[in-house]
């Protein structure tokens, strides 16, 4: 209880995710088997008539020894006929199963471990006289008087029909009986499902309360998300590393750079047949525009001062294209670059 009452905070959704990387999600054992006791009934309700009118001809079969007399041959032919008729019942109690349990908690898939804890006795014996052992005999124990006086509310109100049946023929007696335990199995089969979900709502609550969180480890938490910020830092500071060595890389394949003359540089690149306007390929201000300077002139890209230019051209972000304002201005100096060349041609 102590340690319920320290963890006040819901938990997040990253504690949520880790419980159920555990396999730890709210299921009720009891919702699931009623759910599977459904499906059957089901198969009852809509096939009944079929699956007892089967049952009738494969044993009117083997009374008339249509299976021969060989042990063997009887034997085999029976458990083909028994697969057979109890098929749909697996199916359908197996559908509805999973189909509660996904409904429940989603699918979680629990690594698989193995633990010899469960081959010790003793953890058995602690378990079973542990709080939740004793809280799970309980429910057990009550499920088992509730059903019994269920079956005891049915035959009272239908005893007087027993007597009848002594009278009846094969065919009446079946459907009088279908009839009877058709009536019960829903009877019970309501009051089970609505203990199951009565379950599924405890076992929720429980579950919500094993997983909520103190103060402290939300903030370790969110330390862990965050990271240390020394890493971070340095992790920030690789990254701006290596987006400058790629700037860097195009500056050789530029068309222009634009000073300041000594505070900033900006490098543009422009394909008449590939590029709508001139683009943004580097800037750099100070040391770093010193060095766009150094390497434009090793590669013999033009270098052209315009301080207003460069002021403007250096708020634009890396990688865009130039704004239609200064179309006119860049227009003029790649077009002074194109005379320089002709002259040098």
């Amino acid at each position: 209880m102590a340690e319920y009452d320290e963890k006040t905070e819901q938990a997040t959704p990253r504690r949520r995710q880790k419980a159920r990387e555990e396999g730890k999600v709210p299921r009720s054992r009891d919702l699931s088997s009623i759910a599977a006791i459904g499906g059957i009934l089901l198969i009852f309700l809509f096939g009944g008539r079929f699956v007892m009118g089967s049952m009738m001809e494969t044993m009117s079969r083997f009374l008339s020894l249509q299976y021969g007399t060989e042990p063997f041959t009887v034997l085999r032919a029976a458990a083909v006929q028994t697969m057979i008729l109890i098929m749909p019942f697996l199916g359908a109690a197996l559908v509805f199963g999973v189909a509660s349990n996904v409904f429940q908690g989603g699918i979680a898939m629990k690594p698989f471990e193995l633990k010899f804890d469960g081959l010790n006795p003793l953890k058995g014996l602690q378990r079973i006289f542990s709080m939740t052992g004793l809280v799970e005999t309980f429910k057990s124990f009550f499920k088992f008087v509730v059903g019994g006086y269920l079956l005891y509310r049915i035959m009272k109100n239908d005893v007087f029909v027993l007597p009848s049946l002594m009278e009846m023929n094969m065919t009446r007696l079946a459907a009088a009986s279908g009839a009877l335990i058709t009536k019960a199995a829903l009877y019970g089969f309501m009051v089970f499902f609505t203990f199951g979900l009565v379950d599924y709502i405890v076992q929720r609550w429980q579950f919500e309360r094993s997983i909520r969180m103190s103060t402290e480890e939300i903030k370790e938490e969110s330390k862990e998300s965050e990271g240390n910020p020394m890493i971070k830092a340095r992790v920030r500071t690789l990254q701006r590393e290596m987006a400058r060595k790629r700037m860097m890389q195009e500056v050789p394949k530029a068309t222009v750079v634009i000073t300041n003359p000594t505070h900033l540089a900006i490098a543009l690149r422009y394909e008449a047949k590939t590029m709508a306007a001139p683009t943004v390929v580097a800037k750099g201000a100070d040391a770093l525009a010193g060095r766009i300077r150094e390497l434009a002139r090793k590669h013999g890209v033009p270098i052209v001062e315009d301080k207003p230019l460069a002021r403007l051209l250096y708020k634009r972000e890396l990688g865009t294209v130039i704004p239609e304002e200064l179309y006119r201005a860049v227009a003029r100096i790649l077009a002074y670059i194109q005379r320089l060349r002709g002259v040098a041609a």
